[in-house]
């Protein structure tokens, strides 16, 4: 033994020695040899830059330098700049290393296209030979460590972009059978901070391959502060598309034979945003922190979660609950599958929202989807066994609050079988597993059955395949629930249920189980039996509809939900006992349905208004205020004992009704409702014809009426079609007042019974007061319909005057009644068809007192046979105008007859005939178009008759004349025959008148003989008419002097324009001549009627004028009227013997012969044909020569015999006898005047005579017939005086300047010329003798 020992330590010594001596020297002499080992070693080809040995101690260290490694392609895999390997007794011993140091390597990891790794070079996976050297040679060495290397990883398989890994740090120390691994690394900028990975892992005992690392068992740790997984996934295959993540991580995992079986990760990311599968959402969460840990094998499958925190993407903030799942497979064939679930503050939301973003099954993402958990589970235990989706046992018990679970639509229901009572009942409807919201259940449950305690505030319940609205929401609930499951039964007990929302309050207790397949109609066990019974303490009334089951037909639930639009029930009892497969239980023996409410303050529109459209003006009026008892029970509904009011019928109150639909249920509800009221005649008409609607409520609503009645209404309603309803009413009259149509006249005092239906009305028996008198009625109407519509009433009563004024639906009838009084009997008869009203009177009109124009005035005792009818005339075929007739007699002494067209908006006069005087051999035919009117009377007054027609028509007679677009215009004649010993027109009566006329539009023409006038006129009504006249004759006698100022007097935006000729024209007694007239009506502001040409010519002289006449200026005369008017005129006369005119207008012997002109301006206020004094003012010339003033007394010429000094010879003593008082002969007489205010005053007359002149000046007041005037008399005509004489004033300077200047140049004799002042009236004129001024006083 000892021996060997020494060998041993001889050979040891000799290899040292060896090694020192010879290896060491000449190591560089290897470098080949080990090449070509390294290779073999390592499988592929090595290359060494240099080698170099150091013998520092017992043992030396080999230092390599530029040592590549190259992979099967001959790509370089590593390079090695610099590589220290040691040896020792050991590693010798094996042939390894003891320790490999490699600084700043450069190591190429790859994976290629077959998914082979690849470091330096070496195959890290064992081929199909088994062939694991490189692997099994690099863990064989006893330490291997790498510092400040470069990693570069390239992912054939993926094609991307190599990945770099910097400043890396890598140990590796192998044993035996053991195996440590640590890896820091730098990933690239953006990826992350440094992170370190470590594991410890054993292999087999019996292995014999050290590099076979699919057989370790060990642990992994891997630390990373901060990474983005995001660039991770395009080189890692992640089973997920990140798109964002990052945060810092710590995980641990198990590994059993190569494969992890298990692990925890702490958690602490920022934000993880990925997709964990194609057809899947993004899984997005922020502030994720916690621990998770699992555990998969043959035996058991665990998941762990503990202080799990996170924010989901609809920041759901998960609480921080902890999970705990453990699930044990069956094991062989006695043995079952168990299972326990333990967990607290799970938020079932965002974990339902989580897992539909995993990859689980479709299964479990269909019940994901459908049932959308949400809630807080505060805690739960529950375990089971056998299979989790079927367990044969199982116990759970916990508390969730905020419950959501959602309901479950159901399958199609079986056809429901034929009803018995053969009623339309609707197919079943299928209903599904009901859902909840906002509910805090605390239960404990086995398969056998189990309690809750079920509690939900500002929750809902969710019914589907109950309600229309399925959902129902909740304010508060709470109550017990206890249930036992028994097979394929189940029993369900309901206690202490409370509820309330914004619709109701109440409390109930129902049991419901499911029924047997055996007895059901359902054939099968749902949707069950229900004991259902409770009370509401509170309920609106608008919103009973959304409780009514689906069972009831969509058109029966909106009409409740359109008609009951306010009202509460204080009370309301329901219970519905029975399977709900037959509910409403048409069938009593089926089960129960009833809900009975006590309401109150309800508005029942019985007739809604369309959904979605605004409130109709012709809508059905809905009850208001109602209070009573409403009962649904079974497939019916009825309102008992109703009262309240008509909506907008203000004083109508229902005092009793009841409404009921039978069946519900049915295809064709129908709608009765009984009811009785009383209030306002008119709101109930109001309400009568919105309800019937169409022409026939058109009709109805056309009524009038006042006072209270009593009514009583039965109404049928088909709720599918409304407008075939059925409608009857009756109206008991007191003392009202009625207008059927406002066509008829009313009926007051009226009191009778007035029955209406949806197609008409009667009226029976009916008194009252009508045309003042009273009144016995019959009558009946029809609405429309296929037949037309039809009113018709008759009447038979005493009428009088002041009744008859009343008439005004009659207003023809209503304004001539204002020209009668007293009182007579009729009989009469109204009817309205299709619109076209019908009457006919008739009375002997005995007591009754007639004003109309002669012939048709009557006392009240005469009797007077009158008949009044309006009817409709047959139609001469189809599609020929409708046509009425209008007629009026009046005994034998008048007779109207019109024919109209009423086929348009207005009626249109066909023609007619008017008869007045005639006897039994003369009548009045109506022509074929036109109006005839033939008269034959003593007096015929135009104007009273124009008035009448007027009345009559309701239009004024200027409107009349004004207009030939008046409605009156077509009852006027088109043809007129008048035959009258007096005829008054225009205010003018004309004696023994023969005139035939006729109109055509708006121009009357007529040949005309009286003993006045003698011609042809026509008369054109336009705006302000023209009247056009060619008379042989025309006198006007002084006794109509009146009666012309007066017509003349009137505005004149009445009189028309005019275009008259008379060759013979007579004024007051007085021969003008030929006369022509020619003016025109301007209107405007000012109203202007402007006077063309007056023109009158006589053998003595012409007159022609012109002028106007129009309102005066608003600043012309303060405080003047606001219809003042003044006439303009301007005139020239043009006179051959001044003395023959004078003598045609009675002032004889004035003047004798004489000839000249007189012309001027003037105006005044009022017509032209009516001289204002005071208002006169103007301007005159006169220039007239070769005449003589005769003697006469002045009073007769007035002013003319101031102005012929007649007078002077009495009032002085002067020597003038000779020259005046026979009358002064002249020259001329010259001069001018101006006239103001009724004052003309002159400065520059002159008369001039053979034997003296005569200048004046001074003022004439017209008005009170006064003068003051200034008179020089130069007696002698002398060569000197002669051309003072002839000479011409003029009126710039006056007579007074003219003297004067006279008087310097020639001096006058003071015996030859005198002054006088005239003063006084123009009948006794005062003269008054004026002194002479000498030479140097006129001078002065």
């Amino acid at each position: 033994m000892l021996g060997l020992l020494i060998a041993a330590w001889l050979l040891f010594a000799l290899s040292v020695v060896v090694l020192h001596g010879w290896i060491v020297p000449r190591i560089g002499e290897y470098r080949p040899a080990l090449e070509a080992q390294a290779s073999k070693a390592i499988g592929v080809p090595v290359r060494i830059g240099a080698i170099s040995a150091l013998s520092e101690g017992l043992f030396p260290t080999f230092e390599l330098h530029d040592v590549v490694l190259h992979d099967g392609l001959g790509r370089e895999a590593l390079r090695l700049a610099r590589v220290v390997a040691s040896v020792s007794p050991r590693s010798l011993w094996r042939f390894n290393f003891e320790q490999i140091y490699i600084e700043s390597p450069e190591v190429d990891v790859r994976r290629d296209a077959m998914g082979k790794l690849h470091v330096a070079g070496l195959d890290m996976a064992a081929d199909t030979s088994g062939d694991t050297r490189a692997a099994d040679w690099f863990f064989s060495q006893r330490e291997f460590a790498i510092k400040g290397g470069t990693v570069r990883w390239t992912d054939e398989t993926r094609g991307v972009a190599p990945l770099l890994l910097t400043d890396v740090t890598f140990v590796v120390r192998n044993s035996t059978r053991r195996h440590a691994l640590r890896l820091d690394a730098t990933p690239p900028e953006g990826w992350g901070q440094r992170f370190t990975m470590r594991g410890q892992f054993r292999q087999p005992l019996l292995s014999a391959h050290n590099g076979k690392w699919q057989t370790w068992d060990g642990q992994l740790y891997a630390d990373f502060p901060h990474m983005d997984v995001t660039r991770l996934g395009a080189y890692v295959s992640l089973d997920a598309r990140i798109r964002e993540g990052n945060g810092a991580l710590r995980l641990w995992a198990d590994v059993n034979d190569g494969q992890v079986q298990g692990g925890a990760v702490d958690l602490a990311l920022s934000r993880v945003d990925a997709a964990l599968g194609e057809k899947l959402e993004p899984l997005v969460l922020r502030d994720v922190t916690g621990r998770l840990a699992g555990e998969m094998n043959d035996e058991t499958f665990s998941f762990a979660t503990t202080d799990l925190q996170f924010i989901a993407a609809d920041s759901t903030r998960w609480p921080g609950g902890n999970l705990s799942f453990r699930r044990t497979p069956a094991k062989g064939r006695l043995g079952s599958e168990r299972g326990e679930v333990r967990a607290d503050r799970l938020d079932l939301g965002a974990l339902a929202q989580i897992a539909s973003r995993l990859p689980l099954d479709d299964v479990s993402h269909r019940a994901l989807a459908t049932f959308a958990l949400r809630g807080l589970v505060e805690r739960i235990e529950a375990s089971w066994q056998g299979p989790l989706a079927k367990p044969e046992k199982y116990q759970a018990r916990g508390r969730v609050s905020g419950l959501a679970i959602a309901s479950q639509a159901a399958e199609p229901a079986p056809v429901r079988p034929p009803s018995p009572r053969g009623t339309n009942v609707p197919a079943a409807v299928p209903t599904g597993t009901p859902g909840v919201r906002g509910a805090t259940v605390v239960f404990d449950a086995t398969q056998a059955g189990g309690t809750a305690d079920v509690a939900i505030l500002k929750g809902a319940l969710e019914f589907p395949g109950v309600f229309e609205e399925p959902v129902v929401p909740i304010d508060q609930l709470s109550g017990k629930l206890a249930w036992k499951l028994d097979g394929s039964g189940t029993q369900v007990q309901v206690t202490g249920l409370r509820f309330s929302n914004a619709d109701t309050q109440g409390e109930a207790k129902a049991e419901w189980r499911t029924s047997d397949p055996a007895t059901s109609r359902s054939r099968g066990r749902y949707p069950g039996v229900l004991d259902l019974q409770g009370q509401l303490t509170k309920a609106d009334g608008t919103r009973v509809f959304r409780y009514l089951p689906l069972v009831i037909p969509k058109t029966t639930r909106d009409y409740v939900r359109d008609s009951v639009n306010k009202g509460t029930a204080p009370t309301v009892d329901f219970k519905v006992r029975g399977d709900l497969y037959d509910v409403p239980f048409m069938d009593p023996k089926q089960g129960d349905f009833r809900i009975a409410a006590k309401v109150a303050d309800v508005t029942y529109a019985y007739v809604p208004p369309a959904p979605g459209a605004p409130p109709a003006a012709d809508a059905w009026p809905a009850l208001t205020g109602l209070s009573g008892e409403l009962i649904f029970e079974r497939a019916g509904m009825q309102v008992r004992n109703a009262r309240g009011h008509l909506v907008g019928m203000q004083g109508i109150e229902v005092t009793k009704a009841d409404a009921e639909i039978a069946d519900m249920s049915h295809a064709a509800p129908l709608l009765k409702i009984d009811g009785l009221a009383k209030g306002p005649l008119p709101s109930m008409i109001k309400a009568a014809g919105t309800i019937v609607g169409g022409a026939t409520g058109e009709a109805i609503a056309r009524a009038r009426a006042t006072g209270n009645a009593d009514y009583k209404v039965r109404l049928e309603l088909p709720l599918e079609a409304m407008e075939k309803f059925k409608l009857q009413t009756s109206v008991l009259l007191t003392d009202n007042e009625l207008q059927p149509v406002p066509e008829a006249p009313a009926f007051l005092q009226a009191r009778g019974t007035l029955s209406f239906t949806e197609s008409g009305f009667t009226l029976a028996g009916l008194q009252a007061r009508m045309a003042g008198g009273e009144v016995k009625v019959e009558g009946h109407g029809r609405y429309g319909g296929n037949n037309g519509s039809e009113l018709v009433f008759k009447a038979q009563g005493t009428a009088t005057a002041e009744g008859l004024r009343g008439m005004r639906e009659v207003s023809w009838l209503s304004r001539l009644a204002k020209r009668t009084s007293g009182s007579t009997p009729y009989a009469g008869a109204f009817s309205l068809r299709d619109g076209v009203a019908e009457f006919s009177l008739t009375s002997s009109l005995q007591g009754l007192a007639l004003e109309l124009p002669a012939p048709l005035i009557k006392p009240a005792a005469d009797a007077m046979a009158l008949r009044l009818e309006k009817k409709l005339l047959p139609r001469a075929s189809p599609t020929a105008p409708a046509r009425d007739e209008l007629q009026v007699d009046l005994g034998k002494l008048a007779s109207i007859r019109y024919q109209r067209d009423i086929s348009g908006s207005e009626p249109k006069v066909i023609n007619g005939a008017i008869g007045v005087g005639l006897d039994g051999a003369e009548s009045a035919v109506p022509p074929a178009r036109g109006v005839l009117a033939n008269i034959r009377l003593a007096r015929f007054d135009v104007d009273a008759w124009k008035s009448v027609f007027s009345e009559a028509t309701g239009a004024q007679p200027e409107a009349l004349n004004a207009s030939a677009e008046e409605e009156a215009s077509g009852y006027l004649p088109t043809l007129v025959v008048v035959r009258a010993q007096e005829l008054v027109l225009s205010r003018r009566k004309l004696q023994n008148v023969v005139l035939g006329g006729s109109r055509e539009g708006a121009v009357w023409r007529a040949n005309i003989d009286a003993s006045d006038l003698n011609g042809y006129a026509e008369y054109r009504q336009s705006h302000d008419g023209r009247l056009y006249a060619r008379l042989a004759r025309l006198r006007i006698a002084p006794s109509e002097a009146t009666e012309v100022e007066s017509l003349l007097d009137e505005q004149p935006g009445t009189l028309p324009a005019l275009d008259i000729v008379v060759d013979d024209f007579e004024l007051f007694n007085r021969h003008l001549g030929r006369a022509e007239i020619n003016a025109v009506n301007l209107g405007g502001a000012s109203r202007e009627w402007r006077l063309n040409k007056l023109a009158l010519l006589t053998p003595e002289a012409s007159f022609t004028a012109e002028g106007n006449w129009a309102a005066l200026p608003a600043t012309a005369t303060p405080g003047r009227r606001m219809d003042a008017r003044l006439t303009n005129m301007r005139f020239t006369m043009d006179i051959t013997d001044v003395g023959l005119l004078l003598n045609r207008f009675n002032m004889k012997d004035v003047v004798r012969r004489g000839h000249g002109r007189l012309e001027g301006e003037v105006n005044w206020r009022g017509s032209p044909f009516s001289l204002d004094y005071p208002s006169l003012g103007g301007k005159l010339h006169i220039d007239v020569e070769t005449g003589q003033f005769l003697k006469a007394d002045p009073g007769l010429a007035k002013l003319l015999g101031v102005l012929s000094l007649q007078a002077l010879p009495r009032r002085l003593t002067l020597d003038f006898r000779d020259i005046f008082s026979q009358g002064f002969q002249f020259d001329f007489i010259r001069g001018d005047a101006k006239i103001s205010e009724g004052t003309a005053s002159t400065n520059n007359l002159q008369m001039k005579g053979v034997n003296a002149a005569v200048l004046m000046e001074g003022t004439a007041n017209i008005v009170r017939e006064t003068q003051s005037l200034h008179v020089v008399v130069v007696p002698e005509i002398s060569a000197g005086t002669a051309a003072l004489a002839a000479t011409v004033i003029n009126p710039a300077i006056g007579l007074a300047a003219f003297l004067a200047q006279a008087a310097l140049s020639k001096p006058l004799s003071a015996a030859a010329t005198q002054e006088f002042q005239i003063d006084g009236t123009w009948a006794d004129p005062k003269i008054t003798k004026v002194p002479r001024r000498g030479a140097q006083e006129v001078k002065q």
